[in-house]
Formats: structure tokens, C-alpha cells, sequence
């Protein structure tokens, strides 16, 4: 019986197959020859390696660095399988990631408060094993989802570990779930050995003898400042190279000098900033983002050797972007929020070669006087019409985003848009439209017809350097039930497109994220199903959150029949439930 059931599934799963082959066997073929194509690939690889295992060869503070690019710690696991040396090489880079938020999602049974103390006898143990493995630390993250004062001498306790280790990298978050929170004890502000330190949720007591003469990289997050704690820092770590301040609260004056390795400095959302006072010579990167609500005055006369430049702020005005940027004599990437009501700006600066403007739901006229542009995108509401002298743009990316049906369709849209457009070479273009979870892909700007959709967004997008899989890949990102691929015919346009879409392994490694709820689409992707509209109904099923789906449909419909196009639409099916794995599991398994 057992048997019999085994042999009617396998029948089943063959006749499902044959109708998907049937339904599209264009893009069976494409990806067979793709899958020959790889294999070939990949005895050619293993020639190479073979022949010569020049990564192995490294050497050891190299591939050490290599570690320390990566952006998680899973990634910097899997370089382990590119020899035996790089495997042994990991563990003596140690870098100790104990996550709660993971550790208690793999934790079936039992209450919360057994779970809490599970994860922190786990991290104990783990210390001390390290310890007796191997005296040295790369790097230690703690992440708690809380803070129980009871718990701070088991936290000193650890710190005092890792300080004794001579650790380099430290990264502490806690959450905030009342006004209980971490104060680190005074001795962890006076290491020789730090050159990382990124906080959460902690308190800074302790901090007014500050001495950490090699750190390069401060990350102060949802903690309470004041002035002078912000000044012990500048004047007790004068090699710092990153300084971000992240939704601090209390800090009034933001004023940094006489830091001359400073290269970069971010303030987002610290809701009580009045001033931002900035003299660095060589400062590289400004970003702030702030609420426009806030008043917040930015001052960075001292800051000539500024090549990157992002604004979210009220100071953002015509008179700004007309006078001051101008100023920045190296200036080269640009990123600015405009005010809801501006109009019309105008920017010149000789050095600029990206531009980057959104927010202003009225602009309808925009002049760049920037010689060496080769990098444009606008976000907004309506296309204003864009003037660049002289242009030279190789880049352009167009986003609108509007409930007013009137503003996004008709011919005031296509005119101003068009206008642009033309200005480029005609191939290359992309354009991607989006209602609620529905999504049509055009490989270019023939054939184009808008849905009459109210919550309608429109993107262009026009890059030699641009991949199809950053398209396509991005449009994915909220997770659509019904995509529309649509290009001339005899392109190859829809077998790429399906292909990428209907590609994944059985463990997709494809992310540079450490936290699951930050996994990209591949990883909640369950199935793709290929709808014929030609004397078909196209289903979709009982799905509430598609709204619009029937007008969407009948667009396709119309579209299809009246143009001299070729078509495919694709249902989606998306799970919503990701295992978590503990990264120390994955450790063990090495």
C-alpha cells in the first residue's frame, strides 16, 4: 500500500510537470541550456582550483580582513568551505554573536522567563568555552529583547571576559521595554584594544573618563545624551573615523572639532537636536535624516573635503540648494528630501556626478547646471520638467507615487516624462508598474498602456551598469500575487524574468542580513504558477490582500489583445514563516 501511494504521488508530481514544460517549455529549454552551460562552468572551476588554490594562500591578517567586510556572521561561515585553512582561520578570528530574539525562536517549549535564563546560561558557557579554545576575541554581539536589573552583574560579568580577551569589536542592544537600562561599568571605557563599539538601549553613567585610543567606528543608538558625554568621547578617542548618532534623545548640541581622521558622521531622528556644528577637514560622507517638523540648524563650513552629501531636513530650501551647495568643492553624490510646497530648485556644482531628489509632492521645475552629472533619480508625486546643462547622464531613474489618478495618468505625465526620455538613447529603458500586490514589468517603452488604478506607482529606469536582477529582484520585495511580464516579440525578456523568479534552491544564499525578519523575497517564495490569458479566466483565488485585481486582469486582457506584444502573468504563492537557525548551531555543524 505504502508502494502504491509512493507510485500514484510520482505519477501526480510527473503530469504536474509535463503541464508546466507544456505551458511554457521556452523557458525549460533556456534553462536546460543555462544548467549545461554552469556545468561546464564548473569543471572548468574545479580545473582551476586544482591546478591553483591561490585563496588558500593568503595570508592570515588578509583573510582575517576578508572576515570583517562581511556583513554577518553566517556569510563569514561559509567561507570555510573554501579550504581547510580558511576553516581553521575562522575560529581564530572569533567573532561571538549571541542573539536572544533567534535563540528563543528555536526554543519550542517552556515559559518565557525559563527561555530568558536558557539563553543566558548559554551565553556563560559559550564564553567560557572560548575561553579555553582560544584566549583571543575578534569580535562579541549581545542582543537582549529586555533589560532586568538583576541581570547586570551576569552582563559586567561578560564584558569583563571579553575585555580580558582583548577584544576589538563590541556590539550591545537592548531593548527598551521600560525606563530599567544597561549602564556599562567604567572599566569598558578604557580599553586598548577596542576599535568598534556600537551601543542600544544603554546608559552611559560611567563614561566621564573616557581613554580608547584605537577606536576607529562609534555607533550610539536610543541612548540617552548630553553634551559633555558626546564631548568625553571626542576628546578620549582621537582616532575615530565613523561617528552615528541614531535616535538619541536628549542631546541638544551636536558639536564636533579636531577629529582629523573623521571620515564620516550620520545623525538620524535625534528628535531634540538644535544644532549641528561639524568641523572636519576631512570628512568624507554627512547623512541626517530628521523629521520635517524638526528645526535643526546644520553647520558644515569646516567640512571642504565633503564628496557625499545626504539631507532630510527643513533646512533643504531653494535658497540652499542654490547658494550653499556650491560651496563643497568635491561634492560628487548629492541625496536630498525636498519641502512638500517647493516648486522649482535649482543646483550647481562643477564636481557632482550623482543627484538624488525626492519628497516634494508640487515641483514642477528642476535645473542642474553640473558639467560631469552622470546619475539622476527623482522621487515624487508629479514629473517635473527637468532641465540638466549639459547633459551627460548615463543613469536616470524616474519613481512616482500617487493616489490622485489625474497627477500619474494622461498626457501631462508621458509629455514631461517623454521629454526626458528622449535626451537618452532609446534602448535600455525598463519600466515597472505596481498597484497594491499587482505588478507589470516592461522590458521597454513600446507597447505602454497604464492601468486605470488610483494607488498606481510608475518607475523608469535607464543604466548601462543597471542588472535585471536588481529590477526584478527589487520589484519582488513586497511580496506581489500577480506579475505581469510583458516585451516585443521574439525578445527573450520573459524566459529571463520567469526564470529568475522560478530559480531557487532548497536553501536560498542570497541575503546580507543577520536578522530573518530582514530575509529577502527567495526565502518566502513557495511556488509560481504561469496563467494563460488567451480563452482562460485568470484566478485569483481568494486572496483579500490583491485589491484591484479584477481591473488589473482586464488591463492584461486588453493590453494583450490590442498590441503587438508578448505576455506572460504569473500567480505567486508566498509563506510567510521563516525557520530560525541559531548561528551557533550553524558553528557546530562546521
Amino acid at each position: 500500500m505504502v508502494s502504491g501511494g509512493m507510485q500514484m504521488q510520482t505519477r501526480l508530481g510527473r503530469k504536474r510537470k509535463l503541464k508546466q514544460e507544456d505551458s511554457f517549455n521556452l523557458v525549460e529549454e533556456g534553462s536546460r541550456h543555462n544548467e549545461i552551460r554552469g556545468e561546464k562552468d564548473l569543471n572548468q572551476m574545479d580545473q582551476s582550483v586544482q591546478s591553483i588554490d591561490r585563496i588558500s594562500q593568503l595570508p592570515e591578517h588578509v583573510i582575517h580582513h576578508i572576515f570583517a567586510q562581511l556583513r554577518n556572521v553566517d556569510d563569514a561561515v561559509r567561507t570555510s568551505v573554501l579550504s581547510k585553512r580558511w576553516r581553521a582561520l575562522w575560529y581564530s578570528y572569533a567573532v561571538l554573536v549571541f542573539d536572544e530574539r533567534k535563540f528563543i525562536a528555536g526554543i519550542r517549549h517552556g515559559n518565557s522567563y525559563n527561555k530568558k535564563k536558557r539563553f543566558k546560561d548559554y551565553v556563560s558557557n559559550s564564553l567560557q568555552t572560548r575561553i579555553e579554545e582560544n584566549p583571543d576575541i575578534q569580535k562579541l554581539v549581545l542582543h537582549m529583547t529586555s533589560f532586568n536589573l538583576k541581570a547586570a552583574p551576569q552582563v559586567d560579568h561578560w564584558l569583563s571576559i571579553a575585555s580580558g580577551m582583548c577584544i576589538k569589536e563590541l556590539d550591545l542592544h537592548f531593548g527598551i521595554k521600560n525606563s530599567r537600562r544597561y549602564s556599562l561599568p567604567e572599566t569598558f571605557f578604557l580599553s586598548k584594544t577596542l576599535t568598534g563599539i556600537r551601543l542600544s538601549g544603554c546608559k552611559l553613567d560611567a563614561c566621564d573618563n573616557i581613554m580608547l585610543p584605537y577606536l576607529r567606528r562609534l555607533c550610539l543608538q536610543k541612548i540617552d545624551l548630553a553634551e559633555h558625554n558626546v564631548q568625553n568621547f571626542i576628546s578620549g578617542c582621537r582616532s575615530i573615523e565613523d561617528l552615528r548618532f541614531i535616535e538619541c534623545a536628549g542631546l541638544k548640541n551636536l558639536q564636533v572639532s579636531n577629529l582629523l581622521r573623521l571620515n564620516r558622521v550620520d545623525v538620524h531622528h535625534c528628535k531634540q537636536l538644535n544644532t549641528v556644528d561639524l568641523s572636519a577637514p576631512n570628512l568624507d560622507t554627512f547623512w541626517y535624516r530628521g523629521k520635517k517638523s524638526t528645526s535643526c540648524k546644520v553647520n558644515l563650513e569646516g567640512c571642504k573635503s565633503l564628496r557625499r552629501l545626504s539631507l532630510d531636513h527643513p533646512q533643504v530650501t531653494r535658497e540652499f540648494c542654490k547658494n550653499e551647495i556650491s560651496k563643497f568643492p568635491l561634492l560628487e553624490n548629492l541625496d536630498l528630501s525636498l519641502p512638500d510646497k517647493m516648486k522649482y530648485v535649482t543646483i550647481s556644482n562643477p564636481q557632482l556626478r550623482r543627484i538624488v531628489l525626492k519628497g516634494s509632492n508640487k515641483l514642477s521645475f528642476v535645473l542642474i547646471d553640473t558639467p560631469n552629472l552622470l546619475s539622476f533619480e527623482y522621487k515624487g508625486e508629479t514629473m517635473p520638467y527637468v532641465r540638466i546643462d549639459p547633459f551627460c547622464l548615463r543613469d536616470a531613474k524616474l519613481s512616482l507615487e500617487s493616489r490622485d489618478q489625474d497627477i500619474v495618468h494622461g498626457d501631462r505625465f508621458w509629455f514631461l516624462a517623454r521629454a526626458f526620455i528622449r535626451k537618452f538613447d532609446s534602448k535600455g529603458f525598463k519600466l515597472v508598474l505596481q498597484s497594491s500586490k499587482n505588478i507589470a514589468i516592461h522590458e521597454d517603452l513600446t507597447n505602454i498602456s497604464l492601468p486605470p488604478l488610483p494607488d498606481l506607482s510608475i518607475k523608469i529606469f535607464k543604466s548601462p551598469s543597471a542588472r535585471l536582477e536588481d529590477i526584478v529582484y527589487g520589484s519582488l520585495r513586497t511580496h506581489p500575487v500577480l506579475v505581469t511580464i510583458i516585451s516585443p516579440r521574439g525578445s527573450d525578456f520573459l524566459k529571463l524574468v520567469y526564470t529568475m523568479i522560478r530559480f531557487r534552491g532548497e536553501d536560498p544564499i542570497c541575503c546580507n542580513y543577520s536578522t530573518p525578519s530582514n530575509k529577502c523575497w527567495r526565502h518566502f517564495l513557495k511556488d509560481v504558477k504561469i496563467k494563460n490569458l488567451n480563452g482562460e479566466e485568470f484566478e485569483v483565488g481568494d486572496d483579500k490582500c490583491a485589491p484591484h485585481s479584477s481591473t488589473w486582469c482586464n488591463w492584461c486582457k486588453s493590453l494583450y489583445a490590442s498590441r503587438s506584444c508578448q505576455m506572460i502573468n504569473l500567480r505567486l504563492f508566498w509563506s510567510f514563516r521563516l525557520q530560525h537557525v541559531e548561528t551557533a548551531e550553524t558553528l557546530q555543524n562546521l
